[in-house]
């Protein structure tokens, strides 16, 4: 079923692995919120949390001294999902059909803008016209990638395997596929048609998005990564707010408690997306509730 797309998949992924190390650059500026937590209970080594941005630029890779020697201490290395070629595989069986099908389903006009959208994204036609609706969706609403950079929870995992730490991920690949999977199967071409028409807004959303992980105000990202995704007409709102609150708001208590089982192991870094840090239903907070010490840390 894959032996066209798996030659691809692999390279890709070598070639995420063997792709120079982003250079630890200077920290940026303190500011009044911050990316770094340490988690501690009494009896049991620290573990850390560290809010990710899921893209390939520069400036959100030049990490602080302190994040630096965080990670490096620590034995275990996670992150939301375990990025490695088997789970990658498992991605491709997910969202790939046998043969080319979603040209079929598709508006040819907004077909012909999908392709350049998700080849922007590193996914070739030969993978596009394979994808199913809801595949395509979740790829699209990925930023695109900086030509020579990888993104900031793949980077992670290949420096753990460079570091030889042991990695794992918070959650299944199969758990972050039905969240997209479970998009009802008549919403999921009209939902790709508004994420296509609306790429230059979602594209200014995501600069505004990262303004403010750049300057660390983590309070503020919940509801700027929510404008991330497209609008959809008021007729949509009941479905379309459940479903998109569910990737945010509702990810938070099940991220909140496995980051916690991994404390009571202790000396771990764990990386997941910043913008489930903040807020009172947040991840910190959630920590706190549950009896961790939480500690900002510059």
């Amino acid at each position: 079923m894959l032996h066209r797309f798996r030659p691809w998949l692999l390279a890709a992924v070598s070639a995420a692995l063997l792709a120079p190390a982003a250079s630890f650059a200077a920290p940026a500026a303190k500011t009044a919120d911050s990316l770094l937590w340490k988690i501690e209970k009494k009896g049991l080594a620290p573990t850390w949390v560290y809010g990710i941005a899921y893209v390939s630029d520069t400036r959100a890779t030049s990490f602080s001294p302190a994040m630096k020697k965080a990670f490096m201490d620590s034995k275990l290395i996670g992150t939301e999902v375990k990025l490695d070629f088997n789970s990658m595989m498992e991605m491709g069986k997910a969202i790939l059909t046998p043969e080319p099908s979603l040209a079929a389903k598709m508006d040819p006009k907004y077909y012909a803008r999908l392709v350049p959208e998700l080849d922007a994204r590193g996914y070739p036609e030969v993978a596009t016209a394979k994808m199913k609706p809801w595949g395509a969706i979740m790829l699209l609403l990925i930023p695109k990638k900086q030509t020579g950079q990888i993104p900031m929870d793949l980077l992670f995992s290949k420096m753990a395997i460079e570091s030889q730490k042991d990695y794992f991920g918070l959650e299944s690949m199969e758990e972050t596929l039905k969240r997209f999977e479970s998009i009802p199967e008549a919403k999921q071409i009209p939902l790709l048609y508004a994420l296509i028409d609306q790429q230059e807004q979602v594209a200014k959303n995501d600069q505004t998005y990262m303004g403010a992980y750049l300057k660390q105000q983590i309070e503020q990202l919940p509801q700027l990564f929510a404008k991330e995704y497209p609008q959809l007409p008021a007729t949509e709102a009941g479905w379309y707010d459940n479903w998109r609150n569910q990737q945010i708001s509702g990810r938070a208590p099940q991220l909140a408690e496995r980051i916690g089982k991994a404390a009571e192991k202790g000396d771990a870094f764990i990386g997941i997306g910043a913008q489930f840090l903040g807020g009172e239903a947040g991840v910190i907070q959630r920590l706190r509730k549950a009896g961790y010490k939480v500690t900002a840390v510059k």
